[in-house]
């Protein structure tokens, strides 16, 4: 995706600018934009959505002033019904999310707007990171250690949280004993609990690990990186991310441990998942019905922060990393892989949500 976004050319930015610049500065002229961000204050899809909402008004012609507005709870859900049930459609609201890629899959009545009905502006590709504490008997020395560990506790967020599944079909499938505890409202939370010892096993997005636990716990000795998973290629090989080249694929994880390389409904189901969500991890969206001219205008921003050095110092002076951006067009192409998931993945799915409802 990075690849693709660099191939635009400043030529090209100028170009898209000065198609909506005109009427943008109309459009956005001495507003206020209100960016709902669906997690809480602190947490890592807080932190990426401050960058961009510093810096996106220079990119908008009419440079609007961005306000942020923290709507946390329900696996995100809270947020994303506000921006499609209470925000208006006139353009001066947008949503800087981490998606419920399940909720949207299984139709959770909790998820009362549909995503498709968004406007998409763009996204971040984002991978996972799985991580322990290295004193979880009988004591961590190297990632593949976890798999003698018995009855610990694993940190999630909601129950039917991608989150949550993600890390519970992760351990499944690779055969781990422990003990699901779900319910944390946010990453920070769990951060928190673990480096407390009240959990011993968690998963974070990609910024999570290299802005927070990677420079603290990781650093000090008190958790160990156990494996990240991240999108499949277009050849369905998974590579490592090039932010985090040491830490090892899922996959890999697997054949160290089985000799094989995973199969099975279980691990279709998790990979699924993960390539739907990582490629487009956070989403920039608008609500239904907000008028083409808006949409546009916020594209081309969006698009442009690829080339804007100063964005991309603070991100990285904040992450760690560089991000993946993703345009507009790109991610509706991932989501639309939710409209033809297998029956039987849906069937699976919804009984193992059960197991985390308990």
């Amino acid at each position: 995706m990075k690849a693709m976004l660099k191939s635009i050319t400043p030529a090209v930015v100028l170009l898209l600018a000065g198609l909506v610049g005109s009427a943008g500065a109309q459009f956005y002229k001495g507003k206020t934009v209100t960016m709902i961000i669906n997690y809480p204050a602190g947490g890592p899809t807080d932190i990426e959505g401050r960058i961009v909402a510093n810096h996106l008004p220079a990119h908008i012609a009419g440079k609007p002033h961005i306000i942020v507005k923290n709507l946390g709870g329900g696996g995100g859900m809270i947020g994303t019904n506000y921006l499609g049930e209470v925000a208006k459609p006139d353009g001066e609201t947008i949503g800087f999310f981490t998606w419920n890629v399940i909720a949207a899959m299984l139709g959770d009545p909790g998820l009362r707007v549909k995503y498709e009905n968004f406007a998409l502006i763009g996204g971040v590709e984002n991978p996972l990171v799985f991580y322990a504490r290295k004193d979880t008997p009988p004591g961590l020395k190297s990632p593949l250690d976890i798999m003698k560990a018995s009855g610990f506790n694993a940190l999630s967020l909601d129950a039917q949280n991608t989150n949550t599944i993600h890390q519970g079909l992760a351990l499944d499938v690779l055969g781990v004993k422990y003990k699901p505890v779900p319910g944390y409202r946010g990453l920070k939370d769990v951060q928190t609990a673990i480096l407390q010892n009240e959990g011993q096993l968690a998963n974070t997005s990609l910024p999570g690990w290299t802005a927070s636990i990677g420079p603290t716990m990781y650093k000090q000795g008190i958790v160990l990186a156990l494996f990240q998973l991240n999108a499949a290629r277009a050849d369905g090989s998974v590579k490592r991310a090039a932010a985090i080249p040491d830490i090892m694929t899922f996959e890999e994880f697997y054949e160290k441990v089985h000799g094989k390389k995973p199969s099975g409904l279980e691990y279709e189901t998790l990979r699924l998942l993960v390539d739907t969500l990582t490629s487009v991890f956070r989403t920039v969206f608008m609500p239904p019905k907000t008028p083409n001219e808006a949409v546009r205008t916020m594209r081309a921003a969006f698009a442009s922060l690829q080339k804007d050095k100063t964005f991309l110092a603070d991100y990285g002076k904040a992450v760690k990393t560089e991000p993946e951006l993703v345009t507009g067009e790109e991610g509706e192409g991932f989501m639309k892989k939710l409209a033809v998931v297998k029956p039987e993945i849906k069937e699976f799915l919804r009984g193992y949500l059960k197991k985390f409802e308990k």
